[in-house]
């Protein structure tokens, strides 16, 4: 005799599929939040500038992590994109995120950008010696955390996500959105001519030269020593594939999101089409 419907207790799963058990996270029992607390880092300049950070903190970090905001290397702060630094924390990782100075305030030349991300860098590590350490990077936030790789020394793991890893060709695409050209150089996914002259115009505000921006980029065209993990969305009019072809010919692993775009930098998608599980693979 057939039961006219299955049990609640089951699921219905398509024939060849397996799902896979499911972490326990949110309001599960076994779930402890992370605990949040903002405070400041003086900076190690002459300036007795003080860092705002915000750090989110498990019990038992099994790793921690710098996520770096992104914001057209100009906007941005230490609460920005909450929806990535608290997916990083579900993973059991101890996250900081800081409101660093950059844009016109402190240009590239000035070399504040640099001193505020190390001294954060230095200050996380410090706090948590016994577990291994990374970088996770947002947008703008991806390059310079790709660029510190290259800087300083013990750091475990890279993750950025939709980098202007080579800020130089993000210029030069954005000016052939604004010339009306970009469709023949790149596809159907680009910028409104008026949007990408603000978004040029504020990535340049930090830049100031074309040649400085070029050669930021070429420089990360080397392979890095740091395992790195890139996330990129497949339909990104704001970081097209061509800006992190040469980041992409030498990352440890890269996964594309199928249908998504920039904005996977400011939020982690739902379901299937999430980056955490990598990132907690990766990790």
């Amino acid at each position: 005799m057939f039961c006219r419907f299955a049990p609640k207790t089951f699921s219905r799963v398509p024939l060849g599929r397996v799902i896979a058990p499911q972490k326990k996270m949110g309001n599960c029992n076994n779930y402890t939040p992370p605990t949040t607390e903002v405070r400041t880092i003086k900076s190690s300049g002459d300036d007795g500038f003080l860092i705002p950070v915000k750090i989110w903190r498990p019990q038992t970090p099994r790793a921690a992590v710098f996520f770096i905001h992104g914001g057209i290397f100009a906007n941005g702060c230490r609460e920005s994109h909450p929806g990535v630094s608290a997916g990083l924390a579900s993973l059991n990782l101890a996250v900081i995120t800081a409101s660093f100075r950059n844009g016109t305030d402190a240009p590239f030349a000035t070399g504040t950008t640099e001193r505020d991300l190390t001294d954060v860098v230095r200050y996380f590590r410090k706090m948590n010696p016994d577990v291994p350490f990374g970088l996770v990077g947002s947008s703008s936030g991806g390059y310079f955390a790709l660029s510190l790789c290259r800087t300083l020394g013990a750091v475990d793991f890279c993750v950025p996500i939709c980098p202007v890893a080579h800020p130089g060709r993000r210029a030069t695409y954005l000016r052939s959105c604004v010339a009306g050209t970009a469709r023949e150089e790149y596809g159907d996914a680009f910028h409104p001519a008026e949007k990408a002259r603000r978004i040029l115009d504020t990535q340049m505000g930090f830049w100031a030269e074309d040649a400085v921006s070029e050669d930021a980029g070429e420089a990360l065209r080397t392979p890095s020593n740091v395992p790195t993990l890139l996330v990129l969305g497949s339909v990104d009019r704001n970081v097209p594939f061509r800006v992190t072809s040469d980041v992409q010919a030498w990352a440890t692993k890269t996964v594309v999101v199928g249908g998504a775009g920039h904005e996977i930098n400011d939020a982690v998608p739902a379901g299937y089409r999430s980056y955490l599980p990598d990132i907690d693979k990766f990790v």
